[in-house]
């Protein structure tokens, strides 16, 4: 039977976990609220881009660049985009269930014929299609959420670029969640390249 004492000691060991917990929950909170102000204010440049685009497209009409150009599909690439960490629902698995459906449904021809080359960001993603055996992971990126720079979206992006014009590449997918709100995000699988007409984004 525990003593006074021990009573007391445990006492004092929860109020010490409870003032931990509380700090780690500021900081998860002001993390939270500068990753969220970022994404709101990237979003009128990217609705921006998307504007000037439709433009482009609508009054120019064909454009003579090898990023629009259509070919037969005999290799593709899907980026996948995870988190580094779990216990966060169905976040994580609701866009890997996502890849694998683009992988087994509209790509299934170059899936039998491993013509699909994986990109991993976020180690959930890249753990999961790791531990498969019949996925061709051509780039993993762990850790890179905890400091996010620009230089990384334009290294990845120049690669898939210059495989695309380079015919390494017929076709690329992204898969992501897309941010609408703290507890909301919308499930997205876009093409990346060739360019298509984009859709004018909403609020």
């Amino acid at each position: 039977m525990a003593t006074l004492r021990d009573i007391k000691q445990r006492i004092v060991g929860v109020k010490n976990t409870q003032q931990i917990t509380k700090a780690m929950k500021m900081v998860a909170a002001a993390r939270l609220r500068r990753a969220q102000e970022n994404i709101i204010h990237a979003k009128p440049y990217s609705r921006k881009l998307t504007e000037v685009l439709n433009h482009l497209l609508k009054s120019v009409g064909k454009i003579d660049s090898p990023l629009f150009q259509s070919r037969d599909t005999e290799k593709v690439a899907i980026v996948v985009v995870t988190s580094d960490r779990g216990l966060c629902g169905g976040f994580n698995m609701n866009v890997i269930r996502e890849a694998e459906d683009l992988i087994n449904g509209e790509f299934n021809q170059q899936k039998e014929s491993g013509n699909i080359e994986l990109y991993c960001i976020g180690k959930k993603g890249n753990d999961y299609f790791k531990s498969q055996t019949n996925y061709n992971i051509a780039g993993s990126y762990v850790g890179i959420f905890s400091k996010l720079e620009f230089d990384f979206a334009s290294t990845i992006t120049n690669e898939l670029t210059k495989k695309f014009v380079d015919g390494d590449l017929d076709k690329i997918y992204i898969v992501y969640n897309e941010f609408k709100s703290v507890i909301q995000q919308k499930l997205t699988s876009k093409q990346f390249l060739p360019i298509e007409a984009p859709e004018e984004e909403t609020e």
